[in-house]
């Protein structure tokens, strides 16, 4: 067999022969190594063999393969000094002694516009011949870098059948050194393959981040490698610490555990200040401590949650990760209800086949990481722009609650704000099923941003509220700062001050004596809260005099 092209130098220095050649051919030369490449999967064959049976939009680049050009130099009794590829250069060609490999060259007149790719003002044509004998018995064969699918839809092909005859471009790199040529076509194949798509298989990852006797890259090279670099580094020393062993609950998404790695270091080199700023070795080994305690944390919240620990999806348990590494506000336990309770712990990844590799568009994940951490995010600053008001909301309270009201939409007006504020009248709410009162305004108050507590007539159930708004703000580390408490001052006179419990005393109250004074105390405190009124930083909002 003879595969004719232009010979030429391409991109990164590599010498290449360019031409076109029937796919039965290419496909009868070549093979591919099931160490980084998948057997094609029936589904996806038969999908390629529609492909290319459809000639009305039959196009795709080129078929990259690889071509060692083996030499034993002790079985030659040459005295010329042979350099394959520098010989071939020259315009001397090459013939292997080992596998009968030969590379001929001529200088011919083509046109002047190809003397650009050719790379000299006389272009040379290649002649790759490949001994049929040898290609029967499969002691040579060129190998696969990418359109290994394509190739592999055609091996059955016939000579004269329309699939084999099919006109396919080509592009084959020529070697010197054997395992120079292995670890080119491994990269490739990883940059073909990963760059266009954040999630690469778990067999390609696999030959990339591989530890120990069998990694083709040290760490260094792994950190520093314009291919690579330092997320694929800390990908690699968090393989060490997700050992499905311990993280008994994360089974399931650790069976792509390489995957895992490198999308959630991915993800985080965008996201997370550390980790952003971790570019040397020791930097980056810090992460990992870090790293391994997030995982525990979700592997204990997903224990609890059956459907969360039945779930494979990549997406998902990365975004549990990061609020896990960012839980200062407890967003992660919010997280996880959020989660469970619109039913996206129920995403699945897509179809698994044998050997437990997804392959539903290449990936790993149903959803994308980013999304559902922005998503959440902007829940999260809209649950903080919700105003609970507790109160006794009786006859004697009306016209405080319609003032509290107008004062919101006044500000929403005037600073135009993209999340309202709202307020949250429990007697009011309507889920649309039945429900434990107790329970609802506790989640309420919980999730939002601001209280407004009315002090007028001491009702225990406000009390209740304020103390329990309180006991969250002391068991997540925050200062009591969430929370105005007001009290109308004419409506209750002397008795007010004797009403109002001791523990609430040492609070500062926005007392009113109308409803002007009240819709002016509140403006300046709430404005002051979500720093509307231009101050740097947020101040204590319970207050008044």
């Amino acid at each position: 067999m003879i595969l004719s092209g232009i010979l030429h130098s391409s991109l990164g220095g590599f010498t290449v022969i360019r031409g076109v050649a029937p796919l039965g051919d290419l496909a009868r030369c070549s093979s591919f190594d099931p160490a980084y490449q998948r057997t094609l999967i029936d589904t996806h064959k038969a999908e390629i063999e529609r492909f290319l049976a459809d000639r009305q939009y039959l196009f795709f680049p080129e078929v990259i393969l690889s071509a060692s050009l083996q030499f034993d130099f002790n079985a030659y009794k040459g005295r010329a000094s042979i350099s394959p590829v520098a010989d071939i250069l020259a315009g001397k060609g090459f013939r292997s002694n080992v596998d009968g490999l030969a590379v001929r060259v001529m200088t011919t007149k083509l046109p002047k516009g190809l003397e650009v790719v050719g790379g000299a003002s006389a272009p040379k044509l290649a002649y790759l011949e490949l001994p049929d004998d040898e290609l029967a018995n499969k002691s040579l064969k060129l190998f696969r870098i990418d359109g290994n699918h394509r190739l592999s839809a055609a091996q059955q092909a016939k000579p004269g059948e329309a699939t084999y005859s099919l006109p396919t471009p080509f592009c084959i790199v020529l070697h010197d050194d054997v395992s120079l040529a292995q670890r080119f076509e491994k990269v490739v194949f990883h940059n073909i393959n990963a760059k266009q798509i954040p999630l690469t298989s778990e067999e390609n990852l696999r030959l990339i981040l591989e530890a120990g006797a069998d990694q083709l890259f040290d760490d260094e090279t792994l950190r520093v490698n314009s291919s690579f670099g330092p997320c694929y580094y800390l990908a690699r020393k968090l393989l060490a610490e997700i050992d499905g062993r311990y993280l008994t609950a994360l089974n399931k998404p650790l069976r792509n555990r390489r995957s895992l790695a490198l999308t959630l270091t991915q993800f985080l080199a965008e996201r997370d200040d550390q980790v952003k700023a971790a570019q040397d070795a020791v930097a980056l080994d810090k992460q990992v401590p870090r790293l391994r305690q997030a995982f525990q944390q979700v592997n204990a919240l997903y224990q609890s949650h059956p459907n969360l620990a039945a779930n494979a999806c990549h997406g998902v348990l990365v975004a549990f990760l990061y609020f896990a590494l960012h839980n200062e506000g407890h967003q992660l336990p919010a997280f996880a209800r959020w989660i469970t309770t619109n039913r996206i712990d129920r995403l699945t990844p897509g179809v698994t086949d044998s050997v437990g590799y997804h392959y539903h568009l290449g990936r790993t994940q149903a959803v994308d990481p980013a999304s559902l951490v922005s998503v959440f995010e902007s829940i999260l600053m809209a649950r903080h722009r919700e105003i609970f008001i507790s109160m006794a909301f009786r006859k004697e309270t009306e016209e405080t609650y319609e003032t509290i009201k107008k004062t919101v939409r006044q500000i929403n007006d005037k600073h135009e704000l993209d999340i309202k504020l709202s307020d949250i009248r429990i007697d009011k709410f309507n889920k649309g099923h039945s429900y434990t009162i107790d329970d609802e305004i506790l989640k309420v108050i919980e999730g939002a941003g601001l209280l407004i507590a009315d002090l007028t007539f001491g009702n225990r159930n406000v009390y209740h509220e304020i103390g329990y708004l309180m006991g969250l703000n002391r068991g997540k580390g925050l200062e009591q700062e969430n929370f105005i408490l007001i009290a109308d001052s004419k409506t209750r006179g002397d008795e007010l001050e004797s009403d109002i419990g001791f523990n609430l005393k040492s609070w500062q109250q926005l007392r009113f004596a109308s409803t002007r004074q009240l819709e002016e105390g509140l403006t300046e405190s709430i404005e002051r809260f979500y720093n509307l009124d231009g101050t740097a930083e947020r101040q204590r909002v319970s207050f008044g005099s």
